[in-house]
């Protein structure tokens, strides 16, 4: 089960915080580490989906995943870095690996600015700009690398007080999904007792009470009529 970032903003209905900011991008960094490792160097266009807040899925552990499904209605233009929109050659899986760079800074520049009202700047501290910028260049040997990225955040984790990135994301998922728990309501201590205790045994314990009156009548209504 997961949810997307526009999802959970949509949710919010309002922008990711700059702490948020820096978890999610920490936690996308890792993810597209990941998953270069495992792409092919003879094809290293393979990966194939374009980040988005559509695509960029939340998940309950608190880690990111990407999908390309379900966002064939959202214009991504926006999110694709200049590269591929003007339909240029990529010779190398670090040529591949900046376009999702760009796609992503992208991405969390949209959550900084959801619904933030249009005479209103962004709030973003000085360094955070400065990876996000970094990010989101045109010029593709001028973008940084996700090992870049990663080495920002860790910087950002070691010099602040800052809760662990996964934490930040679990809270943008309860934001949609924390409310699924509650359809049920969960079984009080007393009904899970008396559902596991047979009925003999229920008997006995009563007559290991101490003979307080008040206590026995309470406990005697309890477990044989609730």
């Amino acid at each position: 089960m997961h949810v997307s970032l526009a999802e959970a903003l949509e949710v919010r209905g309002g922008p990711l915080q700059e702490e948020e900011i820096w978890a999610v991008l920490n936690q996308s960094a890792e993810s597209l580490q990941e998953l270069f490792r495992k792409v092919s160097l003879a094809d290293p266009a393979a990966v194939g989906f374009i980040i988005s807040p559509w695509s960029l899925l939340l998940l309950p552990s608190g880690s990111v995943s990407f999908t390309d499904e379900n966002i064939s209605n959202q214009d991504l233009r926006a999110f694709t870095a200049p590269e591929v929109l003007q339909n240029q050659s990529l010779s190398s899986l670090s040529d591949v690996e900046k376009i999702y760079i760009y796609s992503l800074g992208m991405t969390l520049y949209w959550g900084a600015d959801h619904e933030v009202p249009q005479s209103q700047p962004i709030k973003l501290g000085d360094h955070l700009n400065s990876i996000l910028l970094g990010m989101c260049e045109d010029v593709i040997y001028a973008r940084v690398s996700v090992r870049t990225v990663l080495d920002a955040c860790s910087a950002h984790i070691r010099n602040s007080n800052c809760a662990p990135s996964f934490s930040y994301v679990k809270h943008l998922v309860k934001l949609v999904l924390g409310n699924l728990s509650g359809v049920f309501p969960k079984p009080s201590l007393l009904s899970l007792l008396l559902t596991l205790l047979p009925s003999v045994y229920r008997k006995s314990m009563l007559v290991s009470l101490p003979d307080f009156p008040k206590t026995r009548t309470l406990l005697v209504f309890l477990l044989f009529w609730i």
